[in-house]
């Protein structure tokens, strides 16, 4: 059992809620950093924790999950980001733009693509990605990827912004990966990136639900004072059933999940901040590199009418759509519903990821490897579900048979370049 001592410096100084990890995680996380440091007992190890901040951040890094992926949420969310963006920058002020936490700098470096998708001056736009584990920021500030990070659907980046290495991983172009500014910083820390200005527009986006009431409450502080007076905040809907009404109100299109300071009475939102709806529409040939159009973009009238670019057509109906946008809405016991009836008619390897995925929001790692290693009975390759599966015997102590699940992973993603 876990010492409460090394339970509470978590819970305080990093605002990760062990419990929401699985029971085993954090035992196993202090043994593999008590060993790599050669400390014998629990209590020296608490007080090497408390003393020293890089290994504070190194047993962090064993225990969080680095889930990110380029133009996570979709393309249509970075899009309108980018837009309002350029639209502020337009106006000769420096836009100032936080991805915290930045992970490995999927999300950051998604946005820097999108802003040069549209056209917009990145010497006008300032973006940081702020992580609290140095691992992570260090393999940002690369920017090499392997093919995992770009599963989400829709047009893929890579022909246009990456090359490919050696090392079979994609290379994002100098001039972007110069883009993002990668600093050390931890959400919940009071005194959070204080002497920087005010931040135009943040994400904070799925963090929560691994944070402890009172870590998201500080985050929460963070948020509201790192936020300009008339700022966009760009939350996950983990994040936004948690904002509290006082200080944040829903704006923009629905299903984004942006938010501004609430407007009381006597408060007045600075010009600039009003409209979210970007003037600068980013309309994309499927194939085409964004230097080939040789035009201004068409207005926004002639893509509302649907000239030039006519719709696409209707996408194939998903039957686990409806499980997958109640888990996304945070509402995991609708989610698990929808799925079994899902289920009744289709059974699958996405499926069974998909629920692995619920059952760990709902703080179940046991359920969660049970659906993943279904998952991976009917499709040993499922990338999705080795992923989550290494970090799980990873947490448990399986170092084995985490180890040759790794091994399996790396086949596939190099598969993909065949």
């Amino acid at each position: 059992m876990t010492p409460s001592p090394l339970d509470a410096l978590v819970r305080d100084r990093v605002g990760l809620d062990p419990g929401s990890l699985g029971s085993a995680a954090l035992p196993t996380a202090v043994g593999r950093r008590m060993a790599a440091r050669r400390v014998a007992t629990p209590e020296a190890y608490a007080g090497l924790l408390t003393a020293d901040s890089d290994e504070l951040a190194a047993l962090t890094a064993e225990l969080v999950v680095p889930e990110t992926w380029f133009f996570r949420g979709g393309r249509p969310l970075f899009d309108h980001l980018a837009g309002w963006v350029a639209d502020r920058a337009a106006g000769g002020r420096l836009v100032r733009v936080l991805s915290l936490p930045c992970s490995t700098g999927e999300e950051p470096y998604s946005l820097a693509i999108a802003l040069r998708e549209l056209g917009a001056a990145t010497a006008a736009v300032r973006i940081d990605g702020v992580d609290l584990v140095p691992a992570a920021l260090a393999r940002a500030a690369a920017g090499r990827f392997t093919a995992f990070a770009f599963r989400e659907a829709g047009d893929d980046p890579r022909p246009w912004y990456f090359r490919p290495t050696d090392d079979g991983r994609w290379e994002l172009a100098a001039d972007l990966r110069r883009a993002v500014r990668f600093l050390s910083g931890n959400a919940v820390d009071p005194a959070l990136l204080a002497a920087e200005p005010a931040y135009d527009l943040i994400l904070c986006r799925h963090l929560f639900i691994y944070l402890t009431p009172e870590a998201r409450d500080r985050v929460v502080a963070n948020l509201g004072r790192l936020l300009a007076a008339d700022g966009l905040l760009c939350v996950s809907p983990a994040e936004a059933a948690r904002l509290p009404a006082g200080r944040f109100a829903p704006t923009g299109p629905a299903g984004f999940c942006l938010f501004q300071r609430a407007v009381t009475p006597s408060a007045r939102v600075e010009p600039g901040g009003g409209d979210l709806t970007p003037r600068h529409p980013s309309p994309r040939r499927k194939g085409e590199h964004p230097s080939d159009a040789g035009s201004p973009s068409p207005s926004r009238e002639a893509v509302d009418e649907g000239l030039p670019f006519p719709p696409p057509p209707a996408a194939p109906a998903d039957p686990l759509a409806s499980a997958r946008e109640l888990a996304d809405a945070g509402k995991l016991d609708a989610a698990i519903a929808a799925y079994e009836h899902a289920a009744l008619a289709h059974t699958s390897a996405d499926g069974f990821s998909l629920l692995g995925l619920i059952e760990l929001a709902r703080g179940h790692p046991d359920a969660a490897a049970r659906a993943f290693r279904k998952a991976l009975y009917l499709d040993p390759d499922h990338p999705e579900a080795l992923s989550h599966m290494i970090v799980l015997c990873r947490q448990r102590g399986e170092t084995g048979q985490a180890d040759a699940l790794r091994r399996r992973l790396a086949r596939v993603e190099r598969e993909e370049f065949v």
